[in-house]
C-alpha cells in the first residue's frame, strides 16, 4: 500500500470539492497533538488527519482517510555513555490509512458523533533492549564505554489497529463546521496512540 499516493488522492478530493461534490459528501482536515507508544519507545508529537466522508444514512457517516500519528526522528548515532543513553529519545514514525463509521446526534449547535474504525498502520522506529535479541524488529548489539551491553531494535512494519473516538462538529456556516475530537488507537505488538484534534469540515453541497 503506497501511503504517499493515497495521501495525494485524498488531498486532491478535498481540494477539488466542486469536481466530486455530492449532497452527502464532505472533506475534513484536522491538526492535533498525540502520544504514541510501541514497546519501550514513546513519542509525543504533532499529529494530523485528512479524510473524505459520506453520509449513507440519516444518522451515520463513513470516513476514509490518512492519519499522521507520529513523526519523531530516528537516532543515527548510538550513544557511548550511560548518561547519553538515558537522554536519548529513540525514533518512532507512524502513519496510517483507515476507514471508520461515525454515528451522530444533531442539535442547534452542531453534531455530536462517536467513531469506530480500523487502520493499517505503517510504523518505523527503534527501541532499546537489555537482552541479546528483540521481540520485534532487527537487533543490533552495542556496548557503552563503561562496559554495559545493550541491543538496539529497529523495525519497519505494517500492523492492524482499531480506533475509537468522540467529537463534536460545530456549525460555522452553511457548509463549514469546526471539528473537535479525541481518539484512542490500539493495535498489534502493544501499539497505542492517544490524541486530541481540532480542524475544519466542509460539506460538498
Amino acid at each position: 500500500m503506497n501511503i504517499s499516493r493515497c495521501l495525494f488522492i485524498i488531498s486532491s478530493l478535498i481540494l477539488s470539492g466542486h469536481a466530486v461534490a455530492t449532497d452527502n459528501m464532505y472533506g475534513v482536515t484536522t491538526l492535533g497533538y498525540g502520544k504514541t507508544d510501541l514497546e519501550s519507545t514513546s513519542a509525543s508529537t504533532i499529529s494530523y488527519k485528512l479524510a473524505v466522508g459520506y453520509q449513507f444514512a440519516e444518522q451515520w457517516y463513513a470516513e476514509f482517510g490518512y492519519h499522521q500519528l507520529s513523526d519523531q526522528s530516528q537516532v543515527e548515532q548510538i550513544p557511548t555513555t550511560i548518561d547519553g543513553l538515558n537522554l536519548t529519545e529513540f525514533g518512532l514514525n507512524a502513519e496510517a490509512l483507515g476507514i471508520s463509521v461515525l454515528g451522530k446526534a444533531t442539535n442547534n449547535y452542531g453534531e455530536l458523533y462517536y467513531r469506530l474504525g480500523i487502520l493499517n498502520v505503517d510504523i518505523e522506529g527503534q527501541n532499546l533492549s537489555s537482552g541479546e535479541g528483540c521481540e520485534f524488529g532487527a537487533a543490533t548489539p552495542f556496548s557503552l564505554n563503561s562496559g554495559e551491553s545493550f541491543t538496539l531494535c529497529e523495525y519497519d512494519e505494517g500492523i492492524a489497529a482499531g480506533q475509537i473516538g468522540i467529537g463534536f462538529d460545530f456549525y460555522l456556516g452553511v457548509n463549514l463546521l469546526l471539528r473537535t475530537e479525541v481518539e484512542h488507537i490500539r493495535g498489534e505488538h502493544g501499539f497505542e496512540h492517544n490524541g486530541v484534534y481540532i480542524g475544519l469540515r466542509y460539506n460538498f453541497n
